[in-house]
Formats: structure tokens, C-alpha cells, sequence
């Protein structure tokens, strides 16, 4: 017997008490051309935009604010029209790494749909995890149903997943005119750009969230109606975008939508895929930044300086050098440095006026311990994006040093080939990129060829920003400026 699922049949053995039975609605997907009955103890979760083949996902209401949800159900659908029990156990494995899995029997035919169910365990950082997974298999794809909770959960949350999914009834035509045509009767009349975009966002959006549109975003926010969070989160991004505008001007019109999204809490942040170390993220493959409350008290606006508003600011860069450099990756030093010395912008009034340092950061600098651990700059500069991580609590505050010493030092402002180097970055990543990209277009991209193209950009941007750089002699004067204390 497999050492993953002995735990789980062990909890089956001792059994839990089973609560009264949940009531259970018709939960009617038109756009989606199905519906099946939902406990209403389970509400409605965003569903990430990168998960392949996601159609919804399903929570409980009163799940723990601070983890990930310990129940799921989620629907999926296959476009393969020759599923059978080995490719829906392959398929599962992808999604659900080291997942065993037994096959079970399943309900009859329905709608010219055959079952197919397997159930068995998978391992999470959490612990183990029981899974149970149906699908229904048509002419041309698969829609399938998933429930996955805490293994010692299983037994009880079993019958719940076993009558969700024979609940399923599907309908000959999808209906996806009427939600469409709800969100362009919105931006029809808004005169906003990137109308087509919000309209693709509003159709994906779960129940419960609502929207806060900006000139460049779209702020997606899932908690009271009342909050005046999203309107004070969105007031201090477009103030960060101009400030961002002003300091790295694009030099064509942005053509992407800024999407944010404000997840209620940590454990709806955490199930949505954030991690665990963070407040907030940004998705460069989807364009979307991520963050949550991270207040214990969510009443009246963010102070300032909380780490929500920072993380926003952070991420906010991010997202902006992405957009206007044509999906360009920056060294790490350069976008976590920059995007940290943005994090301490303070907005008022429609505009920043300030940039705070980050004092704890330079503290941490200061110490004895930590000087004595810092990279050389000429490693710091060029080191990968997983050595830069696997250090971040000294190249964090490092980067985020340099970047500031450049752009607000005194000495920075009197050797040009120091404070221009930030520019000199910029505009050479931005340039070498797009020339990059236009040979790729020409010769087809593989992986290892973005890659090298990738890194041919990056080396001149850095040649670019080094241009008339003495670096022994620069990194002499920041470590002399971090000690001074002189943020």
C-alpha cells in the first residue's frame, strides 16, 4: 500500500461525526453550458487566470482567514474529446503533483456524457490532502469535477464532492450573450481605454467582487461594498503611474490594461495562489497584480506606510516596467531595487510628494554582520534571478540602497555617470529588448532562444548603465553613504 495514502485511509477508519446535511441549490452556468447543485455553505473564488482550464472554484464561507481554504471544489474542462481513466490520471497528476489515485465506480451515462472518478491523496507544504475527481466526458471535451480537502476531512467532505458531481447537468448551447453584454453596456459609455480588455475581465470575475476602474487599471477588490479601500488603493497607484510616467517616460502609447486585484484576506489570498512569505505579488504572464488587507482591523483607510500600500506600490512598478518595455525581465537588482525605492512613494492629492526611505532596510545594512555578508557589487549586479532570491535578505536591502543612492544622493548628483545610470538601464533594456524580440519574431521562439535573447538584452542594458562607471569606486561611496545613515 502506497506510504501517501495510508494516512488517508487511517482518518477514513476512525470516521468524524457527520453534520446536518447542507442545503444544496441548482447553480445554473449558462456561459459555461452546465449546472449542478452547490451546498450553499461554499461560496464562489476567483479563479486565477493562468490555471489551465479552470471554469470555477468553491470554498466555504467560513474558512480560516490566514490559510489556505481547507476544503475545495473546483470545475475544469479538457478540450480532448478520447478521455479515458489513464489520461485523466495523467491529467490530474499534472495539476496535483505526486498524487496516488485509485479508479472508483461512477454513475451512469447522462446528457451523452461517460463518468469516469478516481479518488486518492496528494502531499501539500501542508500536510496531505484527499482528492476526489469526476469527470464528465462528451464528443469534444471533458468538464471536470475536482473536490480536494484536509485527509482527515475526506470522509465527510466525500459525500458532498460524490453529490456535486453527479448533480451535473449540461445544455445543448452555451448562452454567453447576456453577462457580455452587461459589462459593455458599462465601458460603452465610459470612454475609458482598453474597453475590450475590461470587458474579458468582467466576464471573469466570481460572485461577490466588484470593480473600481481607473484611467490605466482595473481594481478588482472582494470585501464590503462600504470599504473605501479600493478607491484609496487606486488613488495611490495612478499617483505612483505618474510619478513612474514622469521619471521613465514611455516612449509609445501603453497597450495593456493594469489589472489589480485585492483579495479579501490571507487565506483567500493563499488559495488563490499567493505565497505564503508575501503580501502581494505581480503575474507577469497574465499582467495582473495581486496583493490583500493585510490589516487585522480592516476599517477607515491604510495608514501609510502599511505593508499593503507598500506592496502595492512595489508591485505597481513592476507591472509598469512591464508595460512599457515590452515585457522585457530587468536584472533582479534593477526591478526589485527600483520597485522597492517606489514602495516608500507618499501619494496626496492626486500626486506623490515624496519618496520615503526605507529605514529599516538601510538599518539592516548598518550591522556589522550583514556588511561583512554583502556581495561584491559586480556580483550583485549580475547575479540570476534565483541566487538574488536565495539571498534576498541581503540583496533586497542592497539593491534597494543602490537605486536610492543613485537617484537622491548628493554625490550621485554631482557624477552624471552615476545618476544617470538608472536611465541608462532603462532606455538600454528597452532598446536592446526590442530588437531581440523583432529577430525572434523573424526566426520562431523556443524556449532557449528567448532565453539567450533574454540575456543579450540584460548585458547591454548593463554595459549601457556602467558606461564611465569607476565600480570600485562607486561601491566604495554607497557603502561610506549606508553607513552615514543618510537615507
Amino acid at each position: 500500500m502506497s506510504a501517501l495514502l495510508t494516512p488517508l485511509l487511517a482518518a477514513l477508519a476512525l470516521g468524524a461525526s457527520a453534520p446536518s446535511a447542507p442545503v444544496e441549490r441548482l447553480d445554473r452556468y449558462p456561459t459555461l453550458g452546465f449546472a449542478f447543485e452547490r451546498s450553499t455553505r461554499l461560496e464562489a473564488r476567483q479563479v486565477p487566470p493562468d490555471a489551465e482550464g479552470l471554469l470555477l472554484l468553491f470554498a466555504p464561507k467560513d474558512a480560516p482567514r490566514d490559510q489556505v481554504a481547507p476544503v475545495t471544489q473546483r470545475v475544469y474542462r479538457i478540450e480532448d474529446a478520447g478521455l479515458d481513466h489513464a489520461a485523466l490520471r495523467a491529467w490530474t497528476q499534472r495539476r496535483f503533483p505526486a498524487a496516488e489515485l485509485a479508479e472508483e465506480r461512477a454513475v451512469r451515462e447522462r446528457y451523452g456524457r461517460s463518468p469516469l472518478r478516481l479518488e486518492g491523496a496528494h502531499a501539500t507544504e501542508d500536510g496531505e490532502r484527499g482528492l476526489f475527481v469526476h469527470a464528465w466526458v462528451g464528443p469534444a471535451d471533458a468538464v471536470v469535477f475536482v473536490g480536494e480537502c484536509e485527509a482527515r476531512a475526506f470522509r465527510r467532505e466525500r459525500r458532498g464532492f460524490e453529490r456535486a458531481a453527479g448533480s451535473f447537468r449540461f445544455f445543448e448551447q452555451a448562452d454567453t450573450d447576456a453577462a457580455r453584454r452587461r459589462w459593455e453596456a458599462r465601458y460603452r459609455r465610459s470612454r475609458l481605454p482598453f474597453e475590450e480588455q475590461r470587458i474579458e475581465v468582467g466576464l471573469g470575475l466570481a460572485e461577490g467582487w466588484t470593480v473600481t476602474d481607473t484611467q490605466d487599471a482595473m481594481i478588482l477588490f472582494h470585501g464590503s461594498e462600504r470599504s473605501s479601500l479600493p478607491d484609496q488603493l487606486a488613488d495611490g497607484m495612478e499617483a505612483v503611474r505618474r510619478r513612474l510616467r514622469k521619471d521613465l517616460p514611455p516612449d509609445a502609447p501603453i497597450e495593456s490594461l493594469a489589472v489589480v486585484r485585492i483579495c479579501r484576506d490571507r487565506g483567500e489570498y493563499l488559495t488563490y495562489g499567493g505565497s505564503p512569505s508575501t503580501v502581494g505579488y505581480f503575474n507577469p504572464g497574465v499582467g495582473e497584480l495581486v496583493l490583500y488587507d493585510a490589516r487585522t482591523d480592516a476599517d477607515g483607510p491604510l495608514p501609510v506606510g502599511h505593508p499593503t500600500m507598500r506592496t502595492l506600490f512595489h508591485e505597481t512598478c513592476h507591472q509598469y516596467l512591464h508595460q512599457v518595455t515590452s515585457a522585457a525581465a530587468p536584472h533582479t537588482w534593477f526591478g526589485e531595487g527600483l520597485s522597492e525605492y517606489y514602495s516608500g512613494c507618499r501619494p496626496r492629492a492626486g500626486r506623490v510628494e515624496a519618496v520615503d526611505p526605507l529605514e529599516d532596510s538601510l538599518a539592516t545594512l548598518r550591522r556589522p554582520e550583514v556588511r561583512a555578508a554583502l556581495p561584491p557589487l559586480s556580483v550583485l549586479l549580475t547575479c540570476s534571478q534565483e541566487t538574488f532570491y536565495a539571498q534576498a535578505a541581503l540583496c533586497y536591502p542592497y539593491s534597494f540602497a543602490l537605486v536610492r543612492f543613485l537617484l537622491t544622493s548628493e554625490e550621485a548628483r554631482g557624477r552624471p555617470a552615476w545618476s544617470g545610470m538608472v536611465d541608462r538601464y532603462f532606455l538600454g533594456l528597452r532598446e536592446a529588448w526590442r530588437a531581440e524580440a523583432e529577430r525572434l519574431a523573424l526566426r520562431g521562439i523556443t524556449r532557449s532562444e528567448y532565453a539567450r535573447s533574454m540575456g543579450r538584452a540584460q548585458a547591454e542594458a548593463l554595459e549601457a548603465a556602467l558606461e564611465g562607471v569607476d565600480l570600485p569606486e562607486l561601491e566604495r561611496a554607497l557603502g561610506a553613504w549606508i553607513q552615514r545613515g543618510r537615507g
